[in-house]
């Protein structure tokens, strides 16, 4: 098996991919990750690794998501850096739809000063969450990288890429 060049596969298709303009992709993300609500959150420090079906919300780069605790938490103490995934329900080819997400993480205790107000951003009742003694995993997206079969109606590849941290797009 040549991983290398597994690896590079879309490496190379995407060199010549007709890519959406950045404002019009970062529009279709935003609508994309508002309307879904559940993410497979992967953490990993040396060998172990974690992947957790979680609920979030997404706002302006940034998804908030809060847990009752769990082993990703383990992972989560050392290594910050974090992959998220969000897809739509599947019906056959030509329906996949789906975001990967590399991030970073941040995670706030009920306990800490601005556990109220980051839930409040978040558009949830910070209140109620630090009573029931919640955590909140705020994952700042660095990069992506959006699978649309259907964007092939519209002239581009179905695999698009946006790179937040290119300050010209944050």
């Amino acid at each position: 098996m040549n991983y290398e060049a597994a690896a590079e596969f879309w490496v190379e298709k995407d060199k010549d991919a007709v890519k959406m303009p950045p404002d019009e992709l970062r529009k279709e993300l935003d609508t994309f990750l508002k309307d879904e609500k559940v993410c497979t959150l992967a953490v990993a420090d040396g060998d172990f690794v974690r992947c957790t079906p979680l609920t979030y919300t997404y706002r302006e780069g940034r998804f908030y998501i809060f847990s009752e605790g769990g082993l990703k938490f383990r992972a989560l103490a050392k290594n910050k850096n974090v992959a998220l995934e969000v897809h739509a329900e599947y019906h056959g080819p030509g329906s996949a739809k789906s975001v990967q997400v590399t991030g970073e993480a941040l995670v706030i205790g009920a306990d800490d000063e601005s556990f109220v107000a980051r839930a409040d951003a978040a558009g949830m009742n910070g209140a109620s969450l630090k009573k029931m003694g919640l955590i909140l995993i705020v994952v700042t997206a660095r990069k992506l990288e959006y699978l649309n079969s259907e964007l092939r109606k519209r002239g581009y590849c179905p695999r698009q890429c946006l790179d937040l941290s290119d300050a010209s797009l944050a």
